[in-house]
């Protein structure tokens, strides 16, 4: 069969057995229909990018659909080694080491004792309070320009002191 002249309707049904036979050589037991489809998208590269210069289409469409099938294992694989499903039962290794908002300002007491008040008023609400720079002008009725003000001051106070 010349597979320039073919459509791909034919050369799908003449390669099916072997996309099933790399499917199974590769020991895949679950989900053959999603790996078939992986499979086939790979015939289709294959037929699409077959250069009869290189080789013959037999060959480099093995070589296509495995590689592309290896490579969907490969992706699947880091998937599930870096993403664990929640259990229940992990909740109670998991020690809290949650720490209160007055400790937190207790922490924060000792980096602010030289700012002024508007400074440690944006130290409080952005460090604590994780808000932002809209958030704080609306809160205070004042502009950003000015929280942003604020804020440059701290860090530059904060900076003299510790270096």
């Amino acid at each position: 069969m010349d597979i320039r002249n073919a459509n791909f309707t034919d050369v799908l049904e003449q390669y099916k057995p072997m996309i099933y036979k790399i499917i199974n050589t590769l020991h895949i037991y679950r989900d053959h229909s999603y790996y078939f489809h992986e499979g086939v998208v790979a015939l289709w590269t294959a037929y699409k990018q077959f250069n009869e210069e290189k080789g013959s289409f037999p060959a480099y469409a093995y070589t296509t659909i495995r590689g592309s099938l290896l490579n969907v294992l490969k992706a699947e694989r880091h998937f599930d080694d870096n993403h664990a499903p929640w259990n229940k039962e992990y909740e109670e290794f998991i020690p809290d080491n949650s720490v209160s908002l007055d400790e937190q300002f207790n922490d924060l007491k000792q980096y602010m004792f030289n700012l002024t008040d508007n400074q440690k008023l944006w130290v409080v609400e952005h460090i604590l309070y994780g808000k932002g720079i809209k958030e704080i002008a609306r809160d205070h009725r004042t502009t950003e320009a000015a929280v942003k003000s604020w804020r440059r001051g701290a860090i530059q106070n904060i900076k003299r002191r510790y270096k």
